[in-house]
């Protein structure tokens, strides 16, 4: 449990504690999800007209939609090693039925079969959550913007390694 939602959790009320619990607990599946790069699992995370705003892209609407998109991108990260992913979440608010967050996402891959170095990547997060029947989390709305690139990485040659960006533009 991070340190962010431990403290969160000394200061809340009995009913947030309970949100904040579930809050974590829609995050450690979040994370196991990117790492194994399931398509599914992250769609079940989702709400049914859950709204994505990725980088240079324009708004993905409906669970759908973001599957797709996934989906279409699924080959190319198959052919990645997943070293690290990791949810850093700075701020977590919880509004009635819907809660409010913001954090950074790093992840390090590495090219199978490669003899590049770990690429790194990191991520600005706003997200909007909102409470199911079952007192459980989805995520409603998300966007995300990449931070400043770090140096590139040098391959064991010398070569500077390519940089991870976000998928293309669908037609």
């Amino acid at each position: 449990m991070g340190a962010l939602l431990f403290m969160l959790l000394l200061a809340a009320a009995p009913d947030q504690k309970a949100d904040l619990r579930a809050i974590e607990d829609l995050h450690r599946r979040d994370v196991a999800a990117n790492k194994a790069y399931d398509v599914e699992a992250l769609a079940a995370l989702w709400t049914d007209d859950v709204v994505t705003m990725p980088p240079a892209m324009a708004p993905v609407v409906g669970k759908r939609a973001n599957r797709e998109l996934l989906a279409s991108v699924e080959p190319q990260a198959k052919m990645l090693d997943i070293l690290d992913y990791v949810q850093e979440w700075q701020e977590i608010q919880v509004l009635g039925d819907y809660a409010y967050e913001w954090g950074i996402f790093r992840s390090t891959v590495k090219p199978r079969n490669s003899a590049v170095d770990p690429l790194k990547a990191e991520f600005r997060v706003m997200r909007i959550l909102k409470r199911q029947p079952d007192n459980s989390w989805k995520v409603y709305r998300s966007i995300w913007n990449s931070a400043p690139p770090p140096e590139p990485a040098k391959s064991q040659d010398g070569q500077i390694s390519p940089t991870i960006f976000p998928p293309p533009k669908k037609p």
